[in-house]
């Protein structure tokens, strides 16, 4: 694979080498030296100086080696940082909280440990508390972790916690090299994968036991290095199932679980074995790429299982409706049918190195979903993921995208607009230039016959004819994008067919060269 899930551009990739090299490479010497200075500057680094409430995070990053970090103006790539500082008071709350440590001295004395923390609490970009989502946030920190947030309304007013253990009590101070959030608690680094901390939470044993007995520890937990020589693990969602819910399923024990699951099953059989039923079951609830909670889209997303899991986002999350009736509910004569699944928010969006955890309400069974509409709008690639929030036009080239094969051309852009584009989902387009074959591998789709839509721009002279292929196979007829309608338009190319549940691989040739614009491509179901 040529790129990580949800990886950062190469400006920032590049950003972060020269940081890090930097760190490495100090000397006591570097230490004392500060960036920038000067009497209308105030960085990161010369704000906790100053400020005796959090001399505790000073001492920390002082033994972390970090002030260098703090005080640099991040310049490539064009973004600051995003400090979450915790006070002296969080600091204690931490130490007090933490097995390892009973005092700051003796967590001082850890060095390696001291940089995480601080790496840790630093997000590559600057992000204000009004952009806050209601789950990850849209950067990494600078050890390649996202942070959560999560809302609360208390006496009226939003509060903010970060990772759900440290409340936001100040916000946007904003400083030359970044933004600071101060907090209530030092955040605790994430060290675990999901597998890691299924294991080690004792309200999940049994769904645990259920991920080891069926061998799927070294998939959850498998990783490679990235370009900062840094383990980037493979990323998934797990659909966790605790030992609450299977009480209330009368289910206390692992074997009661696979009987739940397959009732003629003896517990000699191998768990391991891609076709056994409990393996099927265990598989269907890891999705095959990392999504927090407010990146759910209504739709389909592929398992490691046999079968999709279909979310439905009308008004709240639901997941596989339709599946059966698990609860009805009378209310002044009006009957509100439940027959969907739904996770707990207050226990999802757990933040782990190999992605995020969610927390059902009810057992989820593998199950065909109902074909629905299906949309896709590149972010299956991971360079352009990590684009979708970034303002401006970028220049991607063909060895950094794995979805997306291009021949005639080398590269394309990526345009995230400041402002909504009619006709246009997300205020974003990709634009290829020339003569070319652009094609674009999706994620598995249902079986069936479809309407392949495209959403383009049109009505510009210097715009392509083009041809449309799916699998191989000719769609419709030449598309002259010049003469349609000015601005974006959904374009109805032709009818396709899924013979079962798989990948599609769509093809735009150019008939005459010039420029495409596209937002989205559509599966119809028909």
């Amino acid at each position: 694979m040529k790129a990580n899930n949800r990886s950062v551009n190469k400006n920032i990739l590049y950003a972060l080498l020269v940081m890090l090299t930097s760190l490495l490479s100090c000397t006591p010497k570097d230490e004392l030296d500060v960036l920038f200075t000067g009497d209308s500057y105030t960085n990161l680094m010369q704000y906790v100086e100053a400020n005796p409430d959090f001399s505790s995070f000073d001492k920390i990053v002082n033994a972390g080696k970090m002030k260098d970090a703090l005080s640099a103006y991040n310049s490539n790539g064009g973004i600051d940082y995003t400090l979450f500082l915790p006070t002296n008071d969080a600091v204690t709350k931490f130490i007090d909280q933490n097995e390892n440590y009973s005092t700051i001295d003796d967590l001082l004395k850890d060095a390696a440990y001291c940089s995480e923390i601080v790496k840790y609490h630093l997000v590559n970009g600057r992000i204000l508390s009004n952009e806050f989502p209601n789950g990850a946030l849209a950067n990494k920190t600078i050890s390649n972790y996202y942070l959560t947030i999560y809302f609360k309304e208390e006496n009226n007013t939003i509060t903010y916690s970060v990772n759900g253990e440290s409340k936001v009590v100040n916000r946007d101070i904003n400083l030359a090299n970044g933004t600071i959030h101060t907090i209530d608690k030092m955040l605790t680094p994430v060290v675990f994968t999901s597998y890691q901390w299924l294991q080690k939470a004792s309200e999940f044993s049994i769904f645990s036991e259920l991920l080891t007995k069926c061998g799927l520890a070294d998939t959850l937990n498998a990783f490679e290095v990235d370009e900062l020589g840094r383990q980037a693990y493979n990323e998934h969602t797990i659909f966790a199932e605790s030992n609450s819910l299977y009480a209330a399923n009368n289910i206390a024990t692992f074997e009661q679980l696979v009987l739940s699951i397959n009732p003629s099953a003896n517990m000699m059989e191998d768990f391991t074995s891609p076709t056994n039923l409990v393996n099927k079951y265990a598989r269907y609830h890891i999705l095959e790429k990392s999504v927090f909670l407010d990146e759910l889209i209504s739709g389909v997303y592929n398992t490691y299982g046999d079968f999709p899991v279909a979310v439905d986002l009308n008004d709240i999350i639901k997941l596989n409706t339709g599946t059966k009736v698990f609860n009805t509910i009378i209310n002044n004569g009006d009957t509100t049918v439940i027959n969907y699944l739904q996770v707990n928010l207050d226990k999802s969006n757990i933040v782990t190195r190999s992605g995020a955890i969610h927390q059902l309400d009810h057992l989820l069974f593998p199950y065909l979903p109902g074909r629905q509409s299906v949309t896709f709008q590149f972010y299956e690639e991971p360079v352009i993921n990590a684009l979708r929030t970034v303002q401006g036009d970028h220049l991607i080239v063909d060895e950094d995208l794995d979805f997306i094969n291009m021949i005639g051309t080398k590269s394309l852009n990526y345009f995230k607009s400041a402002t909504a584009i009619t006709g246009n989902t997300n205020a974003d387009y990709i634009k290829i230039t020339g003569n070319f074959e652009f094609s674009f591998t999706t994620t598995k789709i249902l079986a069936g016959r479809y309407r392949l839509k495209f959403v383009m721009d049109g009505g510009i002279s210097t715009y392509a004819s083009i041809q449309a292929y799916v699998n191989g196979q000719k769609v419709g007829v030449v598309q002259d994008l010049t003469s349609i309608t000015a601005g974006f338009q959904t374009l109805t190319i032709g009818t396709v067919e899924s013979f079962d549940f798989s990948t599609q691989t769509v093809k735009i040739t150019t008939v005459i060269p010039g420029t495409v614009l596209i937002d989205r491509i559509i599966f119809e179901p028909i």
